[in-house]
């Protein structure tokens, strides 16, 4: 994808969302990682119900890894549990995600694992040629989708208002943040 189909139009509500998100997290961008880890579980579940999150990494020792979450793939007694890590970046959003970030939540990755990668900009070209011929097992959500589910969730849960989005998930922070290997999500 082109950087421009990775963004909002300018002018557009996608746009004052997206710049909302990046002007209310600049500054505390460790305050990001909940609400990246929200709409990554939007993003991966789809409405399946499938999709559970687990937690946030302590920011002194997340090692790449911002969040851990669980997707159960399957049915009743056919169902397999995968670990979910994700990284949330909140960029200036013409800037982009390289190759090399994107790799360092890969390598974290162990069989059978998943991951998403939540960004306030765009990923740049080689990061995408890289996961295709790697056959990344990730996720990628661009500033353009990141607005659109958090443009969702405020209508669907505030009336509207984004800016209730963003004050819930700085407030809910704290409460998510653990000190757990990614393999206790499994026990969830």
């Amino acid at each position: 994808m082109s950087t421009a189909e990775q963004l909002p139009v300018p002018g557009s509500p996608e746009h004052k969302v997206l710049q909302t998100v990046y002007r209310s997290f600049d500054g505390k961008k460790a305050m990001f990682e909940a609400l990246a880890s929200t709409v990554a579980g939007r993003v991966i579940d789809a409405g399946s119900g499938r999709y559970h999150t687990g937690w946030l990494t302590q920011p002194s020792s997340d090692r790449g890894i911002d969040f851990v979450g669980r997707l159960d793939a399957g049915s009743e007694e056919a169902t397999a549990h995968l670990v979910v890590l994700g990284q949330a970046k909140c960029i200036v959003p013409k800037s982009s995600v390289s190759a090399e970030q994107l790799s360092r939540v890969v390598a974290r990755l162990k069989r059978g694992w998943i991951g998403a990668y939540v960004t306030t900009g765009t990923y740049s070209r080689a990061a995408q040629l890289e996961m295709i011929e790697d056959d990344y097992p990730i996720v990628l959500v661009h500033g353009l989708r990141l607005a659109r589910e958090v443009r969702l969730m405020a209508y669907e849960s505030y009336g509207g208002n984004v800016e209730d989005v963003i004050r819930h998930s700085i407030t809910s922070h704290g409460a998510l943040v653990a000190h757990r290997r990614p393999e206790e999500v499994l026990l969830a």
